[in-house]
């Protein structure tokens, strides 16, 4: 991996993700805009994750780190205090893209509305007509609050400007469970949008593996943070941090 530096680093935080994070850098590769790098913050997996990730070396500017296994959050921090690029784009080991123009739309979307952080539309893989319901009804939900004061965005993919993840101190480690939202909601203020002239493809395995659990785990959150003046510092709630389903 060269050390110049670049416009855009992608960061990934991965724990277990041997047998899905091979989609995501496969679909890097075949980005138009190519002036990216990619960093994989992996919590010490012991699947065969870090062999996976070093066999894209020669496709992909691509650095491996590790990570304690203390949530996503300590992951992108880590991660992101690798990057050297001018902008910053959290994504997770379990999405997948297929828009080629994925990256250079994020950039030219957030740069021309003066943006410093910014999100995108999300769509689904095979999907039942509920899940879509509920996934269309979510992503409303969360554009609602970007006319908010404490707008939000799923870590899912967050696109941000590295000298403002800076300025804030990045992802509060303190959080256990929405230090997506809590990063968005602090630096909202700063310029934050919805760029619709792309899209990425959401995972479900968590909805599929924990089911109405998760769904009402996630409501309470929500309910917690509203009712708490958006501090989750001392939520009882807790992400389950690489339990998952494998991939077939």
């Amino acid at each position: 991996m060269t050390s110049a530096t670049v416009q855009v680093s992608v960061v990934i935080p991965a724990y277990r993700e041997a047998t899905y994070i091979d989609r995501l850098l496969t679909a890097l590769i075949g980005q138009n805009f190519k002036d990216f790098e990619v960093i994989v913050s992996d919590a010490e997996s012991r699947d065969g994750t870090k062999e996976l990730v070093s066999s894209f070396a020669d496709r992909l500017r691509i650095k491996f780190v590790e990570s304690p296994p203390r949530g996503p959050a300590a992951g992108r921090n880590i991660g992101a205090a690798q990057a050297t690029g001018e902008w910053l784009l959290f994504l997770d080991a379990d999405d997948d893209i297929d828009d080629p123009d994925f990256i250079s739309t994020i950039v030219r979307v957030t740069v021309q509305k003066g943006w410093q952080s910014s999100t995108v539309k999300m769509k689904l893989h095979d999907a039942t007509l509920n899940e879509r319901l509920g996934t269309f009804m979510n992503y409303q939900y969360i554009k609602l609050l970007s006319h908010t004061k404490h707008p939000v965005a799923p870590g899912w993919c967050i696109f941000t400007r590295r000298s403002i993840f800076e300025k804030y101190g990045g992802f509060n480690e303190k959080l256990q469970l929405s230090e997506d939202y809590d990063y968005i909601s602090r630096v909202g203020s700063e310029g934050f949008g919805f760029v619709e002239d792309t899209y990425y493809l959401l995972d479900l395995r968590r909805l599929r593996s924990e089911g109405i659990r998760f769904v009402l785990k996630m409501t309470r959150n929500e309910i917690y943070r509203h009712t708490h003046h958006y501090n989750l510092e001392k939520n009882p709630m807790r992400y389950e941090f690489g339990k998952h389903k494998k991939r077939r």
